[in-house]
């Protein structure tokens, strides 16, 4: 259960003051455009909270569309999903790696891979890649990298994509801290 109101639409901000209830129709209205009856669903709950302050979450909104559409890293689906069960398993955001589940299998993640997670080391189910980009994920969410790891990934994707991956390594670890901290 969660431990604030979850603002799935845009009658259910507890705050009264029409300024704020101004903040809340314009994050709605921004998120969905054209529609009606507005609701973020079970898959995005995280945001139900954030909306607690809708500023905030129509700007991680716009950052989420900009990682996942407008990088080239955003563009490897199934190296992307990767990215996000190995950041979820790692704060144990349970929440947000059964969310994903659906979009990580559609990437072309199986579900024998996802289960093998965490023990990626000893399972032949991941390919040099797929080793890299979790070895990379796992380091860097404790904000140590070592230098000969950064270089690898630089080596196979350029700076560009290198920064891009960290920036969503990054974020989604933002998800899975307001995840745990909110009681999803």
């Amino acid at each position: 259960m969660a431990r604030v109101t979850l603002v799935r639409g845009p009658g259910d901000h507890p705050d009264e003051d029409p300024a704020a209830r101004q903040e809340v129709a314009d994050l709605f209205a921004a998120l969905f455009p054209g529609n009606p009856a507005p609701a973020f669903d079970e898959a995005h709950t995280a945001m139900a909270v954030l909306a607690q302050s809708p500023k905030l979450a129509q700007a991680a909104a716009r950052m989420s569309a900009a990682i996942i559409l407008e990088t080239a890293w955003g563009q490897r689906a199934t190296l992307r999903e990767l990215v996000f069960q190995t950041v979820g398993r790692h704060f144990g955001d349970a929440f947000s790696t059964a969310a994903r589940q659906k979009q990580a299998e559609a990437a072309g993640l199986s579900a024998a891979q996802l289960a093998a997670l965490g023990d990626w080391r000893g399972s032949d189910l991941f390919d040099a890649e797929q080793r890299l980009v979790i070895e990379y994920a796992e380091a860097a969410v404790t904000g140590r990298v070592p230098e000969a790891l950064f270089a690898r990934l630089v080596a196979r994707y350029g700076e560009r994509e290198a920064v891009e991956c960290t920036a969503a390594i990054g974020f989604w670890s933002f998800w899975a801290m307001v995840a745990g901290a909110t009681g999803l």
